[in-house]
């Protein structure tokens, strides 16, 4: 589970504003480009450790010490907390203190610490007043709100480790029940429940957080209850399981387990017929579930062509927001191509992109020079009507009547084309095939 992802935003941001901080780094990247990953990650800690010195006050520069302990595998009390706070002290409230608190429990340094700062930051969000949803919300409106339900479940997930590590096991006991409400309720009513995105990183928490409470207790058969629905569930990736199935073997063999008893207690059964398989080392993140009826549109596409709600109806649409000026999207445009062409003769599903271009004729240039040929709305006032704040890279699927019913913000799968293809043609005639949903 990530919580510190601003290394690529910090970039971006130090590309376009010249920093020296910023500057010693990618001197340093160039001349340590041929190490191997150890050599590297051991030239990185040392090279930070003379930057901080140099630009204490710099976020980058502790962002960067932070990364250097993670390649380093760091155990250092002393210089995890170091990173820590100076990385708090640096960022806007509560922006990155759960994140510090999680590499703190991971690394089991500093618990009593993170057990403080997680905990200060979860009564912090149980204080905050929730969204109020105007009576016309916008897209934006509704994204805001279940994001603000789903804050909890990171830093819970961290307390409850935290406690388990410091063997208060009552405290814990709680947390995790919460975490267990939380599944049941916000997670259920803001998110979409497919097993193929809901359980790796959410409905699996519970039960490992569950099994690794009562193996503290001793109570190892229990834990291999809980463990069991995790190793054996399909919809687990595999890769993420490889510490849970030595673990749970282990304890196995401990109480008396045959070779033959485990191969039948660890069978997984397979997939589901048409259910994608992902890709290694990428999880498939969970789609908010909507009910957004898009406004009436005009809208120009490229050429003669104009785009109305009529191109929705009867069939699913993913729709892509992107610009040609969008540097991150770029890495993604070619999967869209190619989704395109895989789906491009149906007639239950279909791909059309919504560009913030507003110079069409070098939209035209740009598609042509990358010879891309999928459908492209273009319109920054439409996509800011329907979400004011818009965010690049995301992208909604679109019932047959023109209602929003699945968005998700983030369109990175690691270079992982094929996963994001199959995963796409998946919900999509899931969307398709649906009646409709519940109104919320």
């Amino acid at each position: 589970m990530l919580y510190l992802s601003i290394l690529p935003v910090l970039v971006m941001i130090f590309q376009s504003q010249p920093d020296p901080a910023y500057e010693a780094y990618r001197a340093w990247s160039r001349e340590n480009q041929t190490l191997n990953y150890d050599a590297r990650a051991k030239s990185l800690f040392e090279a930070t450790a003379e930057w901080m010195a140099k630009w204490p006050d710099s976020r980058f520069v502790w962002n960067m010490r932070r990364q250097s302990l993670l390649e380093t595998k760091s155990l250092s009390p002393e210089l995890w907390k170091q990173a820590g706070e100076n990385l708090i002290r640096l960022s806007p409230p509560h922006t990155v203190a759960s994140g510090i608190a999680y590499d703190w429990v991971t690394a089991r340094v500093n618990l009593k610490d993170a057990e403080a700062l997680v905990q200060s930051e979860i009564e912090w969000h149980d204080a905050r007043p929730k969204p109020t949803k105007p009576q016309t919300p916008t897209l934006l409106d509704l994204v805001e709100e279940a994001y603000f339900h789903h804050t909890p479940f990171p830093p819970l997930c961290t307390l409850a480790t935290a406690q388990i590590q410091l063997r208060e096991f009552d405290q814990a006991r709680a947390t995790i029940a919460r975490i267990r409400n939380w599944l049941d309720s916000d997670f259920k009513r803001y998110f979409d429940q497919d097993p193929l995105e809901a359980f790796p990183d959410y409905e699996s928490k519970y039960y490992i957080l569950s099994a690794q409470l009562v193996q503290a207790e001793g109570r190892n058969a229990d834990a291999l209850a809980f463990y069991q629905k995790v190793i054996g569930n399909p919809y687990y990736r595999r890769e993420y399981s490889e510490g849970q199935l030595t673990q749970t073997r282990s304890l196995w063999k401990m109480i008396g387990g045959t070779d033959e008893g485990w191969t039948i207690f660890s069978k997984v059964p397979p997939l589901p017929h048409g259910v994608p398989g992902g890709y290694s080392g990428f999880g498939f993140l969970p789609w908010l579930t909507l009910d957004y009826k898009l406004p009436p549109m005009n809208l120009p596409g490229l050429g003669s062509r104009t785009w109305t709600l009529n191109d929705f109806e009867g069939k699913s649409t993913m729709v892509y927001l992107w610009a040609s000026w969008c540097g991150p999207c770029w890495s993604h445009l070619p999967a869209v191509q190619d989704l395109h062409n895989k789906i491009k003769d149906r007639q239950d599903i279909q791909i059309i992109t919504l560009s913030l271009d507003e110079d069409r004729e070098k939209l035209t240039q740009f598609m042509n020079g990358k010879g891309y040929s999928f459908p492209v709305m273009v319109s920054p006032s439409y996509a800011k009507q329907v979400i004011p704040e818009v965010v690049l890279g995301q992208h909604w699927i679109v019932g047959k009547t023109g209602s929003i019913r699945l968005q998700r913000t983030s369109s990175h799968f690691g270079g992982a084309d094929q996963a994001f293809i199959d995963e796409a043609i998946y919900k999509l005639i899931q969307v398709s095939e649906d009646a409709g949903p519940s109104m919320r």
